[in-house]
């Protein structure tokens, strides 16, 4: 028996039922493509560890800007960046769940971040600047001030019996009703 872990996690919104629904469907076209002939085996409660990066911004006007526009003043605002810490992807984070419960699972469903704290928060600034840079122009300094640990529940369905030396065909279903959307 694996040893059991308590994390700290997004409340689950998906109930398994749903999940087991969604996984039948296979969670649309490109599901259907990859995983055609495939059977839903199992699915299974997965905690991934995410990292929410809060940057402080200060940006002052561009040259062109100060000499017609008139406002020179520097200013400063705040915004979060979500880092999943499996793939080292990093999202603008507009809305996050505030609540937080405690959830005790085994040891083999809990996977903690891979990545070094520096390597997620160099990512996160590069996406912040990215994002302000398309927004506002000029490049702004950009601090990392906060950082917040999280698990996000998933649903794993698990297509045919794994077999050993096998590759096996798996879709990640979101359990706490939040969705990434790349920004690239």
């Amino acid at each position: 028996m694996t040893p059991l872990v308590t994390v700290r996690s997004f409340p689950l919104i998906l109930s398994e039922q749903e999940a087991r629904n969604i996984a039948q469907n296979k969670g649309g076209i490109f599901g259907r493509l990859f995983l055609m002939g495939k059977v839903l085996h199992e699915i299974r409660l997965h905690m991934v560890e995410y990292k929410i990066l809060t940057f402080e911004i200060l940006y002052r006007p561009g040259l062109l800007s100060r000499l017609f526009g008139g406002e020179g003043k520097t200013g400063r605002q705040f915004c979060r960046i979500i880092a999943n810490g499996s793939t080292g992807g990093c999202s603008w984070a507009e809305d996050i769940p505030a609540e937080r419960e405690e959830r005790t699972l085994q040891e083999d469903r809990v996977q903690p971040t891979s990545f070094s704290m520096e390597q997620l928060a160099m990512r996160g600034r590069k996406l912040a600047l990215r994002v302000l840079h398309r927004r506002g122009g000029g490049f702004p300094e950009v601090r990392l001030k906060e950082v917040d640990s999280v698990y996000r529940p998933f649903y794993v369905a698990l297509y045919d019996k794994p077999v050993e030396g096998t590759r096996i065909r798996y879709l990640p279903i979101a359990a706490d009703g939040c969705s990434n959307q790349r920004t690239n």
